[in-house]
C-alpha cells in the first residue's frame, strides 16, 4: 500500500493544501485592503465554496468518463493560473471570478486524487490508507495560516501569493511525477469497464452525475458534518462568551487526536468492522458536542476536543470508505463526488441552520442541535446496516 506512488500523492496533498489554506487566510485580507466592500470580501468565500460544491457532481462524471489523470492536471492548472494571477492588479470583478475557477480547480483536482488514492489502496486497506493519506491535513492546517500571515506582515502580498504560487507548481511537478501509473490504471479500469455489458456507456446524463449506491453512506457523513461546522463556526465566540479565552488549546488537543486516530485506525480495522468503527466514532463525537454544550471550564473543553479529534479522525476514513466500496468498481470517481458533495452541503447548510438556531436561543444550542443531528446519523447507519448497504464483515 505505501508505495512511491501513495507518497508521492500525500506530498502533493501538502503542497496544494498549504497553498489553499493561504489563499483562504489571505484574501480576504487582502480584499479589504483593496478597498472591497464587506459584501464583496464575503463573495471571496462565497464564490470559492459555491463553485466547488456544485462542480463536485460533473467532477465525478469527468472523473470516472475522461480519467484520473486527465481531470487531476485540469484542476490543478485551473488552481494554478488563478494564484498566479493574484500577482497581477486586478479588476473586482476578474478578482472574485479567480476565487470561483479556484473553487473549480480544487474540486476536479480532489475528487480526481482521491479517487486514484482509493485504486491504489487495497480495499481491505482502504480505510486506513486514505486516513493516512490525509495525515498531512492536520499539520497544514495549523502551520499554513501561520505561514500566510507572517509573509503578510514582514513581506508583503505579493511574497505570500508567491510562495503559495510556488506550492502550486511543486504540486503540479510531483503531480507530473505520477503520469505514468495513473495513466496505466485508467487504462486498465476502462478495459475492464468495457467487458461488462452496458457499463461502458458512460455518456452525460443528469442521472449519471451522483452515484446512486453511495448517497446513503454519503447522507450519513451530511449529518455527521453539523458536529464539525458548529466547532469550526461557532465554538471560539461561544468560548469567549462563557470567559474561556484559551480556545486555541481546544484545537490543539483536536489535532492531536485526530493525528493519533488516523494512526490507529488500522488497527482498530482488526477488531472491528467498519461499521462498528463508525458507530463508535458518531458516540463520541456526540459526546464532544455536549461536552461543549454544558463546558464551564477549560478542562472539560479540552475532553471535548479529545473527543471530537478522535472521532472525526475515525469516522470521515470509514466512510468514504464504504461510500467507495457501495459503488461499483466503474463509478468510482461518482463515489468520491457524491461523498465530498455531501460534505460541502452540510458544511453550507449546517452553517446556516445552526446560526439561525443561535440567533432565536444561544450559541449554546447550536451545539445541542449539532449533537441531535449526529445522533441522527446512528438511525441511519442501522437503517444501512439491516439493507446491507454497510459493510458486515471485517474483512470488507
Amino acid at each position: 500500500m505505501y508505495t512511491r506512488v501513495f507518497f508521492a500523492l500525500m506530498l502533493s496533498n501538502a503542497s496544494l493544501r498549504i497553498a489553499t489554506m493561504m489563499l483562504v487566510t489571505l484574501v480576504p485580507l487582502y480584499a479589504f485592503d483593496l478597498g472591497l466592500s464587506p459584501v464583496q470580501v464575503g463573495l471571496t468565500s462565497t464564490l470559492y465554496f459555491a463553485t466547488a460544491a456544485l462542480t463536485r457532481p460533473l467532477s465525478g462524471w469527468l472523473v470516472d468518463s475522461r480519467g484520473r489523470w486527465v481531470i487531476m492536471l485540469l484542476g490543478v492548472a485551473l488552481f494554478t493560473a488563478a494564484t498566479g494571477l493574484y500577482l497581477l492588479s486586478l479588476p473586482v470583478w476578474l478578482f472574485l471570478a479567480l476565487r470561483a475557477v479556484q473553487g473549480a480547480g480544487f474540486s476536479l483536482n480532489g475528487t480526481a486524487v482521491s479517487t486514484l488514492a482509493t485504486d491504489i489502496i487495497p480495499e481491505k486497506k482502504l480505510a486506513e490508507g486514505l486516513g493516512i493519506l490525509s495525515l498531512e491535513q492536520t499539520v497544514v492546517t495549523i502551520f499554513a495560516p501561520w505561514l500566510a500571515l507572517t509573509l503578510r506582515i514582514h513581506a508583503g502580498y505579493e511574497v505570500a501569493f508567491a510562495v503559495a504560487l510556488g506550492c502550486c507548481v511543486l504540486n503540479f511537478l510531483v503531480r507530473m511525477a505520477l503520469a505514468k501509473e495513473a495513466k496505466a490504471i485508467d487504462a486498465r479500469r476502462r478495459a475492464k469497464a468495457a467487458t461488462i455489458s452496458g457499463r461502458n456507456r458512460s455518456g452525460f446524463h443528469l442521472k449519471n452525475l451522483v452515484e446512486k449506491d453511495s448517497w446513503r453512506p454519503a447522507t450519513v457523513m451530511l449529518c455527521f458534518m453539523f458536529g464539525t461546522t458548529s466547532v469550526n463556526t461557532f465554538l471560539a465566540a461561544y468560548a469567549l462568551s462563557q470567559g474561556m479565552e484559551n480556545i486555541g488549546l481546544f484545537f490543539v488537543m483536536s489535532g492531536l487526536m485526530l493525528a493519533v486516530s488516523r494512526l490507529l485506525i488500522g488497527t482498530m480495522r482488526k477488531v472491528l468492522s467498519l461499521t462498528g468503527i463508525v458507530v463508535g466514532g458518531v458516540v463520541l463525537n456526540v459526546g464532544a458536542m455536549l461536552c461543549i454544550y454544558f463546558a464551564d471550564s477549560l478542562g472539560l473543553l479540552l475532553v471535548a476536543g479529545a473527543l471530537f479529534g478522535f472521532s472525526t479522525g475515525v469516522v470521515s476514513p470509514s466512510m468514504n470508505s464504504v461510500s467507495v466500496l457501495s459503488a461499483r468498481p466503474e463509478a468510482r470517481g461518482r463515489a468520491s463526488a457524491t461523498y465530498f458533495f455531501a460534505l460541502d452541503v452540510s458544511t453550507a447548510l449546517g452553517a446556516w441552520i445552526l446560526g439561525t438556531i443561535a440567533a432565536l436561543w444561544t450559541l449554546r444550542e447550536a451545539f445541542l442541535t449539532s449533537a441531535a443531528v449526529v445522533a441522527l446519523s446512528l438511525l441511519l447507519i442501522m437503517w444501512l446496516y439491516r439493507t446491507g448497504r454497510m459493510p458486515r464483515k471485517n474483512s470488507v
